[in-house]
């Protein structure tokens, strides 16, 4: 059997730390998408932090079960890398400012200080956005102070944090920082998080499309449900139902 297939568990809401804000308007989907389905088709990705455990991805899916009733959530457990990296974010409309300040940001055209984010317009304008404090809890404030600039409605495409992109006229990419798993649990201790959709974590490997059963996440006893999620998955095995690509994969979400 594939050895990440073994990371898979199933783990109470309430010990998964979340480090990102969520979208209303994407939570409602989602959570009537499960509804509909009557399954949880990806697990959510997390890496163990004490006795709790980091979600590195997937916080809408935790809200989305949390809110249905679920007693428990199909979490992959794996090892986290040392950095996460910031998602890149293009948008259109975004407004290019100059070396100085925009509505409480501090904006640079140097790389120096507590980066927040990288701030490239389709007109080859490059500037950085700085948080005015050290500490990554001052870099999280400065994210969602340039989130805040985003025009109302538009469409955010995310990009790779290393990936080229051609930005048409009106676009912007904007790269964000990293922070390591301790800061953002650090964040999170504070009482704060980040802005939904700006960390970005690789792993080895990545289980999807599990599709698990609602109802076997709604009640029972975790070391049982866990027993009968070993099932579910050597099962799915005996059956040749699962499917191993080396390959990078391109999924429509």
């Amino acid at each position: 059997m594939i050895p990440s297939l073994k990371d898979l568990r199933l783990v109470e809401p309430g010990c998964l730390i979340l480090h990102e804000a969520h979208d209303e308007a994407r939570l409602a989907r989602l959570k009537a998408r499960v509804e509909s389905e009557g399954e949880q088709r990806n697990p959510v990705m997390a890496a163990p932090y004490g006795d709790r455990f980091l979600v590195l991805d997937g916080a809408h899916r935790v809200r989305a079960m949390a809110e249905l009733g679920a007693r428990f959530v199909l979490v992959q457990v794996v090892e986290p890398p040392e950095r996460a990296e910031g998602w890149g974010h293009v948008v259109r409309g975004f407004e290019s400012f100059g070396p100085g300040g925009a509505d409480g940001l501090l904006i640079s055209d140097e790389p120096g200080g507590e980066v927040a984010a990288e701030v490239e317009t389709s007109s080859g304008e490059t500037a950085f956005v700085l948080s005015r404090e050290g500490g990554a809890l001052a870099r999280s404030r400065a994210m969602w102070d340039l989130q805040g600039l985003y025009p109302k409605e538009t469409a955010v495409r995310r990009v790779e944090p290393d990936g080229a992109v051609r930005l048409a006229k009106g676009e912007a990419l904007i790269r964000y920082g990293a922070f390591s798993p301790k800061e953002l649990a650090e964040i999170v201790a504070s009482g704060a998080v980040l802005p939904a959709g700006v960390t970005r974590f690789r792993v080895r490997e990545r289980v999807l499309g599990v599709r698990y059963p609602l109802d076997r996440m709604m009640g029972g006893e975790p070391r049982l449900r866990n027993v009968e999620l070993r099932r579910f998955i050597a099962d799915r095995w005996a059956e040749n139902r699962v499917r191993y690509y080396r390959e990078p994969v391109v999924l429509f979400e």
